[in-house]
């Protein structure tokens, strides 16, 4: 096995299990600036990609791939355009084939394998919404047997937000049930996917009761969510722990995540950093203060801030957020799903059932959410009440 480069042969890391030694090792290759070495390379490829007979005007041969990749996305459509007009493409279209190109630059800017990494994050996304709900059970009750419509949100939302109208409430109460669940999915995908870009590795998360116990061989970087192993001799080890918004980790946890940072850091030498992906600013950084405390030298960073460490790019929230249109947009036009279409047939289902009770809407959902079993719902009446979870 090959060791790490820019790395004394002594540091503990050239000693972690081989498989996570070979991808720490592929990692230091895998730079946009070693793959292309000028624009113009870097977009003959997108244009390859695409199968667009086009060659990239020679003066981008004398700049590096860096100008386009760090390229604000509305100025890189506007220069694609003025390219594409320029190679004899129709004028009308231009304006699509522009966007089209713009974003698949963006994704070769960040992951070298963009196909790849676009079909795992669809079918994690496609998965996700397969739960989303789609029946009147569905929102009635969640996973947990106590977690029942609250039908005085939903008499609010009804009166206070759509006017009386009672199906534009469903639908408000499907959408808000499905952005949770696109919340949920999300917090951990935003780590998956930054450490598959170009020079990161994402840490596997650690299984079993020993989960913050350093061990070479099956858990070498408790408290690191990316590592990214240096690209030459100016460059150094990194490792950070990356959140998806300020507020993720509770004030109590940044004490407990300052030391694991602290610890991989006094083991492996390099430097940490902790960091929040979505927010614009260090004010209200719930868990700051504790982290900042447990290891003296970790770097806090925010929003704009830490996207420039993890990604190595001006514009990496920009990066992140073209893998997700794209993965979105075709597990949309996959699945279906639409909200509207959903609140119609659950609302058809509440209609039959307030027809047949012979009361209101929001009555039904009442009684749903209120009434049941006394021996489920009082301990006086039975002192040994059945788990149903």
């Amino acid at each position: 096995m090959t060791d790490l480069l820019f790395l004394p042969k002594k540091n503990p890391i050239q000693r972690v299990n081989a498989k996570l030694l070979a991808r720490l090792r592929s990692a230091q290759d895998d730079h946009l600036f070693k793959e292309f070495g000028t624009s113009a390379d870097l977009l003959d490829k997108v244009f390859a990609d695409l199968k667009l007979a086009i060659s990239a005007p020679a003066e981008l041969s004398d700049s590096p791939s860096a100008h386009l990749a760090d390229m604000d996305f509305r100025n890189l459509i506007e220069l694609v355009s003025t390219i594409l007009q320029s190679s004899g493409l129709p004028n009308e279209s231009i304006t699509q084939q522009a966007a089209l190109v713009s974003q698949r630059l963006q994704l070769v800017a960040a992951f070298s394998d963009p196909n790849a990494v676009l079909t795992r994050v669809t079918k994690k996304v496609t998965d996700i919404v397969r739960t989303f709900p789609k029946t009147e059970k569905d929102i009635e009750c969640g996973r947990n047997p106590g977690d029942v419509l609250d039908p005085y949100i939903l008499a609010a939302s009804q009166i206070l937000l759509h006017g009386g109208d009672f199906e534009k409430a469903i639908e408000t109460t499907v959408g808000h049930k499905a952005i949770m669940i696109i919340e949920g999915l999300l917090g951990h995908l935003h780590e998956d996917i930054v450490g598959e870009m170009r020079g990161n590795v994402r840490v596997p998360e650690p299984r079993g009761t020993h989960q913050e116990m350093l061990d070479l061989e099956t858990n070498p970087f408790p408290g690191a969510d990316v590592v990214q192993p240096p690209f030459d001799t100016n460059s150094q080890l990194r490792f950070h722990q990356v959140k998806s918004k300020t507020g993720s980790a509770k004030g109590g946890d940044g004490k407990r995540l300052g030391e694991q940072l602290k610890r991989l850091q006094d083991y492996y030498g390099g430097s940490i950093f902790y960091d929040a992906l979505i927010g614009n600013t260090l004010r209200g950084h719930r868990s700051r203060s504790g982290v900042e405390r447990a290891a003296p030298g970790v770097v806090v960073l925010v929003g704009d801030a830490a996207f420039r460490e993890l990604t190595r790019r001006a514009v990496g929230p920009q990066l992140l957020l073209r893998l997700y249109q794209a993965s979105f947009q075709q597990v949309a036009d996959e699945s279906g799903y639409r909200v509207e279409t959903m609140a119609s047939a659950i609302v058809m289902a509440f209609s039959a059932r307030a027809l047949a009770a012979g009361d209101s809407f929001v009555e039904t959902v009442l009684d749903a959410s209120t009434k049941g079993p006394v021996e489920f719902q009082d301990s006086r009446a039975n002192s040994k009440i059945v788990d149903t979870i």
